[in-house]
């Protein structure tokens, strides 16, 4: 099954469950994690800067494998992360997520994401995002992204067929986990989702909607359209 295969005839996706990346779609934490990495590099990695260097969507800890001995990498991977829960309250909602996610069915969506769960429930408390059930974190697969498990994982607590699902992603490896994941339909968001290979890209998550049946786009601002998508007449 394929986004074109999801695409009705009046332009909406029929879908069964919807999956979240965190950082980047649903809340700018760019600031928090800028500082949080570059104080972390005096000690660790000098010369490393977040803004030039950070691959986005990838998990940290295969960041810090490459930039410190293999003996230090634990050591140097709590310190990150005591970091990030500290620069948590730098962390904002981007726009249309916090009344998306209020608006949707219960049990119906869900968080990917490739930060560990300390730190990716710091950054949904800090801008006044629900945690959801089923919340799959770097913890809990053995291959972050790009691999295949986040998503496979996060279509499997929800219940639903990956094929029936759509994931909204702002980096090139979470698309690629997606699609790895065989989920029906990506949907990249804001201008870095333009550089990924996601069907759609859209500026941020105002304009969604979703009945528990079919997932209503046309009121979204569209950066790259789908181009099998069938326009309401």
């Amino acid at each position: 099954m394929t986004a074109a295969s999801l695409a009705s005839q009046i332009g909406s996706y029929r879908i069964d469950g919807l999956l979240f990346d965190c950082d980047g779609v649903l809340v700018n934490s760019d600031e928090a994690a800028a500082v949080a990495w570059n104080e972390w590099a005096v000690e660790y990695a000098p010369g490393f800067d977040f803004d030039r260097d950070i691959i986005h969507g990838r998990p940290a800890r295969e960041t810090i494998a490459e930039l410190v001995p293999a003996a230090d990498v634990q050591r140097a991977d709590q310190a990150l992360m005591l970091k990030e829960v500290e620069t948590a309250p730098l962390v904002r909602a981007l726009p249309g997520a916090r009344d998306l996610l209020l608006a949707l069915p219960a049990g119906r969506f869900t968080i990917v994401t490739s930060a560990v769960a300390i730190v990716a429930r710091a950054r949904l408390r800090a801008a006044g995002l629900p945690c959801p059930d089923g919340l799959v974190t770097f913890d809990d697969v053995a291959r972050g992204k790009p691999a295949a498990d986040p998503y496979r994982l996060g279509a499997k607590r929800l219940g639903i067929d990956p094929r029936r699902a759509v994931v909204f992603e702002d980096a090139d490896a979470g698309v690629a986990s997606a699609q790895a994941a065989q989920i029906g339909l990506t949907v990249g968001i804001g201008s870095r989702g333009l550089d990924t290979t996601a069907t759609l890209v859209l500026a941020d998550l105002r304009g969604i909607r979703f009945d528990g049946t079919l997932l209503y786009l046309d009121d979204a601002v569209q950066l790259r359209a789908d181009p099998n998508h069938t326009p309401n007449e």
